[in-house]
């Protein structure tokens, strides 16, 4: 079986033999969307590692789990902190980011960042966290990008203190190489940070500026420009 050739699908799997139902929005996506019969070969993510390859054995969406074709123990070592954004802009770059092998995303409310006092929060990350499941099928990934309600910077950096940060902001490039196994990498809002959370960040021994060269690039875009630059150092 090419993985890369078979139809990928979302189910809490956890062995071979297992049988199981397809959770109900891939079941539809499966039997009325593909249309696939009885008997059809998919493979199946179950964002926590593992990916098997399994068979459709009703016209209900149960699957019987075959084998396990990969698995990775642990999750990726990188994840992504952005400073939330105005209106939907947040969902461009979080969907996108998504489809890398990043383990978490983190909404950080800074100085500048974009939000409405009492505004909640809800429905953005039910549609992040929709996203990030459909690029867990389309990139097909074995482990699903958790995405988190929205923090302050400073609260959430103190929680991760000890692991090292890419701060991207322009200046000379401090990225030690080779990366280190566990990365944050942080991208400001529009505007990017304020002084005093830049003086914060930068008197931790364990942040580095990463820099995306000469030209200045808009909030949405810096994320997707940023992580490549990470996953290509790897």
């Amino acid at each position: 079986m090419s993985l890369f050739d078979e139809n990928w699908f979302y189910a809490p799997a956890r062995q071979s033999g297992e049988s199981l139902g397809l959770p109900p929005e891939e079941a539809h996506h499966a039997l009325k969307v593909l249309r696939l019969k009885t008997g059809s070969e998919i493979v199946v993510s179950n964002g926590e590692g593992s990916v098997f390859s399994a068979r459709l054995v009703s016209e209900q969406g149960r699957i019987e789990i075959l084998e396990c074709v990969r698995q990775e123990p642990e999750p990726p070592g990188l994840c992504l902190a952005i400073g939330l954004l105005k209106g939907r802009d947040v969902e461009l770059p979080v969907e996108a980011a998504c489809e890398f092998p990043i383990a978490d995303v983190f909404l950080l409310k800074t100085d500048h960042s974009s939000e409405f006092e009492g505004q909640g929060f809800e429905r953005l990350l039910e549609r992040l966290r929709q996203k990030s499941l459909t690029s867990l099928k389309q990139a097909k990934k074995p482990w699903l990008t958790r995405i988190h309600a929205p923090q302050g910077l400073r609260t959430w950096r103190e929680f991760h203190r000890e692991i090292p940060l890419a701060l991207a902001h322009p200046g000379m490039d401090t990225v030690p190489s080779p990366l280190p196994t566990k990365l944050h990498l942080l991208i400001g809002p529009e505007g990017g940070f304020s002084e005093l959370e830049l003086m914060y960040l930068l008197a931790q021994e364990n942040c580095h500026r990463l820099s995306l060269g000469p030209t200045r690039l808009r909030a949405i875009h810096a994320p997707i420009a940023a992580l490549g630059n990470l996953i290509a150092r790897r």
